[in-house]
């Protein structure tokens, strides 16, 4: 292992294992300090419920006070009631020193029998006769021997303080009750606060119903026209986790929250909240598990190498990730439960979709715009089928959905056509709306087959056959596998292309006068996985019926362009041809294609000739003509091939921009009187309008000088070279190049 990555494991391994301690240790702490501020809680409210339980023994000593039972029950006060009720009241100021500010006896009508405000009694003619309006007479009548009434705070209309207000119902015989009112001054309670304060810390009491702050460490009240303060981002909710005594995080500080108890008849609910002023660690939480990540990655960065094999199974993943579909694992899974379950009695189809042209899209629009149009067929695919059934992506534009439950007379073509309309909605690319077609093949588990793999296989030849007899949809019949091979190999063709395995092999074409090589044909090559050669004239026509000549040819274009520009920076000034399906030569996009494929690579139109065949240039006359003309009009070379093998009359040709034609092999080795007469009229014909002429099949040297002597222009053929790979045509051009410069003595 090099220096560094044995320091930068062993830095990894050091941080990875520091962070854990430091967060530990943190957590310690916080753990310690939320302890003490729970223990702080539980204290400071237990004072509180002193005090409120103080007030609910005032039944048992008030039962006991001589004073008090004399009183008896009257119609209408008097002095000697009064008095009685004063004495009364002075016991109750002994039991709270200093705390009550004023007290009141009232009896079971509502009326006062006595008042005494800081230790003064009231005359009798202010007493009043209709107490039973305030909220808590009625209250405390209503609760049972020795419980109490607590009002909220409010300030008293004798003292002028902030106050409590307590009641207590207490028998003095006969049947009979009087109200004990007093108001202690709520200044008495935050002296609780105040003793229990410790450096660093501070606590309050919040009202949990509304949040305000009831008593402050520092004694501090609302003046009597205001109200309490608001508590920083006080939430009720909070209250839930504090009814264990538990810790929460508001507004960046740890509170340890603890409800006061209170009795079936107190108004206030009061929670005690205390917190400590600084942070109680040495680090930050964050700090710690960020040092733990940066160990981490320097240890996952080491290990990148090892685990690359671990991303091969994530690609193989379940679901498809551009889509969000299923992938093909997913959907053969899929299929082997609905198969199963296909035994038991339920129906159960396959259907295949491909897209139509969607390699179009991707090479006009971008595969950025192709991969919007996938997502959408997608997401439309998944909006069109149930949650019993599983659609999937398996790759490039093919898509699959297996239906389960199907019910027996549904007819599978009505189903595919619903999907089917269902997906070539236009779909809006880049603010234009766009069509994109779609081919749907179906099979159904048990009558096109018993087996996963039989159903997939019926499905997809089916889909073949929408395609290529642009169906739309098609339901598996018996004889379509006839054509399972071909689809087979369509399908290799796809992954082919979209893998760049078209390879390409050179064949030379050399001036008849100079005997100098002017152009290199690029020939398509393709082999199959398994090693085994797929000619030309299988997988051209292949291409051309499932709708991939488009891809094909671009594949081979850029390929060919890619070799003349390293022969051009080699001195070699050689154009390549490259064969244009008739099904090319009608699409209107063709030449803007072939532009950006030239200006990419800073070529001319020169350096490209392109070979169309005679059924391509007769088949759609208008719109062939337009095409080539752009073309042409990039200085692209128009070939027209295999010349004499069609029907082409000399007006279509003469309506057709060309440059060239090269005549078929056939003809060129048709060595009979008659064939030999038409091989000398198909020259001079292309001499007439003013074409140059290829000969193609050149077999042997007498061949050469037939066609030398009959006015050939360029010659191609096994006698003068096979088609060759890219490292070989390129030494064959510079050694050939050499030659011919030595021959006429052209010094490069």
């Amino acid at each position: 292992m090099p220096r560094s990555s044995l320091a930068a494991l062993l830095l990894g391994v050091v941080l990875l294992a520091l962070g854990p301690v430091m967060v530990a240790e943190e957590l310690a702490l916080e753990r310690q300090n939320d302890a003490e501020l729970r223990h702080d809680g539980i204290q400071l409210a237990s004072s509180f419920n002193a005090d409120f339980e103080r007030a609910r023994s005032l039944d048992l000593l008030l039962s006991r006070n001589p004073d008090l039972l004399s009183i008896p029950q009257v119609s209408h006060l008097t002095s000697a009631v009064n008095r009685r009720a004063n004495d009364a009241l002075r016991y109750l100021e002994g039991l709270y020193p200093a705390a009550i500010g004023e007290a009141g006896l009232i009896d079971d009508t509502g009326s006062e029998l006595a008042r005494v405000t800081k230790g003064v009694a009231a005359p009798m003619e202010d007493l009043s006769t209709n107490e039973a309006r305030n909220p808590f007479f009625r209250a405390t009548l209503d609760l049972d021997p020795g419980q109490v009434y607590h009002a909220a705070p409010y300030v008293s209309a004798g003292t002028g303080r902030w106050v409590i207000s307590t009641s207590t119902p207490v028998d003095v015989g006969g049947g009979h009750r009087v109200v004990v009112h007093f108001e202690v001054a709520l200044s008495t309670f935050a002296m609780t606060l105040y003793a229990a304060g410790s450096p660093g810390r501070e606590a309050a009491v919040v009202d949990a119903r509304t949040g305000r702050i009831i008593l402050q460490q520092d004694g501090h009240l609302p003046p009597p026209a205001g109200q309490f303060a608001a508590f920083p981002h006080w939430r009720a909710a909070d209250l839930d986790s504090s009814r264990n005594g538990r810790t929460v995080t508001v507004d960046g500080r740890r509170l340890a929250l603890t409800p006061v108890s209170a009795s079936s008849g107190n108004a206030n609910h009061w929670v005690v909240v205390n917190w400590s002023h600084h942070h109680v660690g040495f680090v930050p939480i964050w700090l710690g598990v960020l040092i733990s990540a940066a160990g981490a990655c320097l240890l996952l960065l080491l290990i990148v190498v090892v685990r690359r094999q671990h991303s091969t199974l994530r690609r193989a993943a379940r679901l498809d990730h551009l889509t969000g579909l299923a992938n093909r694992k997913a959907l053969e899974e899929a299929l082997d439960r609905a198969v199963a379950a296909s035994s038991h009695g339920e129906r159960v189809a396959v259907v295949l979709l491909d897209l139509d042209s969607f390699k179009q899209i991707n090479d006009t629009l971008g595969h950025d715009c192709g991969d919007l149009v996938l997502q959408e067929i997608a997401r439309r695919l998944h909006a069109n089928t149930f949650e019993y059934d599983t659609a999937a992506r398996l790759g490039g534009d093919e898509y699959a959905v297996v239906l389960r439950h199907l019910s027996p007379d549904v007819e599978l073509t009505s189903v595919g056509h619903r999907l089917r309309e269902a997906l070539i909605r236009p779909i809006e690319i880049n603010g234009v709306q766009r069509m994109v077609g779609v081919s749907i093949g179906l099979a159904v588990c048990p009558d096109h087959g018993t087996a996963p793999a039989e159903l997939l296989r019926a499905a997809d030849a089916s889909m073949y056959r929408a395609k290529r007899g642009r169906e739309g949809v098609s339901v598996y019949e018996a004889g379509t596998c006839a054509g399972a091979e071909e689809s087979s190999l369509a399908a290799e063709l796809l992954m082919a292309i979209e893998r760049d395995e078209i390879t390409l092999v050179f064949q030379p074409e050399q001036a008849v006068g100079s005997g100098r090589i002017v152009t290199v044909e690029a020939l398509a090559r393709w082999m199959r996985a398994d090693g085994t050669p797929v000619p030309p004239s299988t997988f051209v026509p292949l291409a051309e019926e499932v709708g991939l000549i488009r891809p094909l040819t671009v594949l081979t274009m850029r390929k060919a362009l890619d070799e003349v520009l390293g022969w051009r920076r080699s001195g070699l000034d050689v154009a390549v041809s490259v064969n244009l399906s008739a099904q090319l030569v009608s699409d209107r996009s063709v030449p803007g294609l072939v532009e950006e494929l030239l200006r990419e690579r800073g070529l001319t139109g020169d350096a490209l000739i392109l070979e169309i065949t005679e059924t391509a240039a007769i088949g759609s006359v208008d719109v062939a003509r337009d095409v080539l003309q752009d073309l042409r009009a990039l200085a692209v070379r128009i070939e027209l091939d295999d010349f004499g093998s069609g029907y082409a009359s000399a007006r279509t040709l003469r309506d057709i921009p060309l440059d060239g034609v090269k005549i078929d092999r056939d003809l060129v080795n048709d060595h009979t009187p008659g064939g030999r007469t038409m091989l000398t009229s198909m020259i001079q014909l292309g001499k007439v309008l003013d074409l140059y002429v290829v000969a193609e099949g050149i077999e042997n040297e007498s061949g050469l000088d037939a066609l030398r002597s009959l006015g050939a222009d360029v010659v191609q053929g096994y006698h003068l070279a096979r088609p060759m790979p890219p490292t070989h045509i390129r030494q064959t051009l510079l050694e050939h190049a050499a030659a011919v410069d030595a021959r006429t003595g052209v010094t490069r």
